[in-house]
């Protein structure tokens, strides 16, 4: 009986050993961080052992017992992690069950085209640009897109895609990235604006109008102040039957390349050419900021026209013998 509680003792005595070795740390000097992929569908055992393969634990085996003894084998998320050998096997378990992957900082400055953010996107993250932009101009074939747009999926997304710095998932899909910027389109003008709906309605403004109108104000007004009175000369050309003339509209045939238009350049045959159609492009032509979104919906000034003084901001006139008198006076 003796023999077999001295057994019995001795083998807890090992596992108590086993677990309490297994909780130190593979190298309690080394900081250094090192990227650590978790592909999808992998089991904590084979986890065990890409952590292993990368120097960052001393057994496979251990990890998978306590994967096992916690419960969580299959709670451990897929993606990129920065880990170090200084970490402990409980706290490396943490990390990988909280899902704290490695995140990529983004900035989309305002009043960027799709294309532009594309550009960013791409050379951040290494998505494909073609595949952003296919699954922007192509909403419909995005999950969950109804959820934000229940009435009228627009055409694209142009303009929907909120400027705002992000902390991506090194391993995000363009899918995933477009539903986030959307939904930070949402909740940005939800808390700014809380009433906007109401105000849409009172003004007999389309949600996509709206953000049209407000793209292009952003393009047009370099200075924020000014944004109510630019946002007030276009609604009030709208309404009495004029022509928006945004050189803005222009510029985005071009994709913003060009520096200056030329009168050639206002004579292309384009649905964006505001020189020649009336009424608003068919998309917005950049992601406005808050601040052109609430210039449209609290526009300001009776002005018809407005001129650039050539440092940022403009000229307002009532009528076009104003507008003329003060090109002259530029000139």
């Amino acid at each position: 009986m003796r023999k077999s509680s001295l057994i019995l003792s001795f083998f807890l005595l090992l596992f108590f050993l086993f677990f309490a070795i297994s909780l130190i740390p593979k190298d309690f000097k080394k900081e250094e961080k090192i990227e650590f992929y978790i592909p999808k569908g992998s089991s904590a055992l084979e986890v065990g052992y890409l952590l292993k393969e990368k120097g960052l634990i001393l057994s496979e085996f251990a990890f998978w017992i306590w994967c096992k003894l916690l419960g969580v084998e299959k709670k451990l998320k897929f993606g990129y992690y920065e880990l170090s050998p200084h970490l402990n096997i409980l706290q490396i378990l943490n990390k990988l069950i909280q899902g704290e992957t490695l995140k990529i900082k983004v900035t989309i400055p305002e009043g960027l085209s799709l294309e532009k953010i594309s550009y960013i996107l791409s050379s951040k993250l290494g998505i494909s640009r073609e595949k952003f932009i296919k699954l922007s101009k192509n909403p419909k074939s995005l999950k969950e897109i109804e959820k934000y747009f229940p009435e009228e999926i627009p055409s694209s997304l142009e303009g929907y895609l909120f400027p705002e710095t992000y902390y991506f998932p090194k391993d995000i899909s363009e899918e995933d990235i477009i539903l986030t910027m959307i939904d930070t389109f949402f909740k940005k003008i939800n808390k700014e604006i809380p009433n906007w709906k109401e105000i849409l309605k009172n003004r007999n403004l389309s949600f996509n109008d709206w953000v049209i109108l407000a793209s292009i104000v952003e393009k047009e007004g370099k200075l924020e102040e000014e944004r109510p009175l630019i946002a007030g000369v276009f609604i009030n050309r709208l309404k009495r039957g004029y022509k928006l003339q945004s050189c803005a509209t222009v510029e985005y045939i071009f994709n913003f390349e060009k520096s200056i238009l030329t009168y050639e350049d206002l004579k292309i045959d384009s649905p964006y050419n505001t020189y020649i159609y009336y009424g608003l492009p068919p998309t917005p032509i950049s992601s406005p900021s808050i601040s052109s979104l609430k210039a449209v919906l609290y526009p300001e000034g009776d002005y018809m026209f407005f001129v650039s003084k050539g440092d940022g901001s403009h000229y307002f006139t009532r009528n076009y013998d104003e507008h003329l008198k003060i090109q002259k006076e530029k000139k």
